[in-house]
């Protein structure tokens, strides 16, 4: 009998952690792990699976990726772009070639319009485009903006980034090891759960 209530809730707990975000969806948006109390950001139910939401719609037309197009698109409706509610304003941030964020706390949920970011975290922020922050670095040419050309989704993702400011802040590992973590112990007790 306790052989059997072990299996139980070993499995119960992998199925609980494998509800959490994938992976590799929480590391293709900026501070994809970052969002109080939301560990999948493109879904209805914070907590993932289900119906995607608006950003979680917009997300999967733009090719799964983060774009320029995504980040400037406000999916929720609340009047703060994708890139503000994520702490990429400039949308400046690249998964695996550029994780400058220009915050890491203070962030909003991009589908959820009851969710918003504090204004003044980009009170004076210049990103040199009309009306939006700067979709350029200071050490940028005009020539580098669009450098890269549309994908298949028609989207254009983000170029490289052009800064050497090496105060600047970054995402880190923390947006990549976290879920991670969570599917290393999602594995673990279902392969326990198996040999009980």
């Amino acid at each position: 009998m306790p052989r059997t209530t072990l299996s139980l809730v070993l499995v119960a707990a992998a199925t609980t952690v494998l509800v959490d975000a994938k992976p590799e969806y929480v590391a293709r948006v900026p501070n994809g792990a970052n969002v109080n109390g939301v560990a999948a950001l493109g879904h209805v139910d914070p907590s993932g699976g289900g119906d995607n939401n608006a950003f979680g719609l917009k997300f999967r037309s733009v090719g799964e990726t983060w774009t320029r197009d995504l980040c400037m698109d406000d999916s929720d409706g609340d009047g703060q772009t994708n890139g503000h509610e994520l702490g990429d304003p400039c949308c400046e941030w690249v998964q695996d070639t550029n994780a400058v964020l220009r915050w890491t706390t203070g962030l909003s949920h991009p589908g959820d319009a009851l969710s918003m970011s504090d204004a003044s975290l980009w009170e004076g922020l210049d990103c040199d485009m009309t009306g939006m922050p700067n979709l350029t670095t200071p050490n940028a040419t005009t020539d580098d903006v669009g450098a890269t050309s549309p994908d298949e989704t028609g989207s254009t993702p983000l170029g490289p980034d052009q800064t050497d400011d090496p105060a600047a802040p970054t995402s880190g590992a923390t947006s990549l090891a976290v879920p991670a973590i969570f599917s290393t112990i999602a594995f673990g007790a279902g392969v326990a759960a198996f040999f009980m």
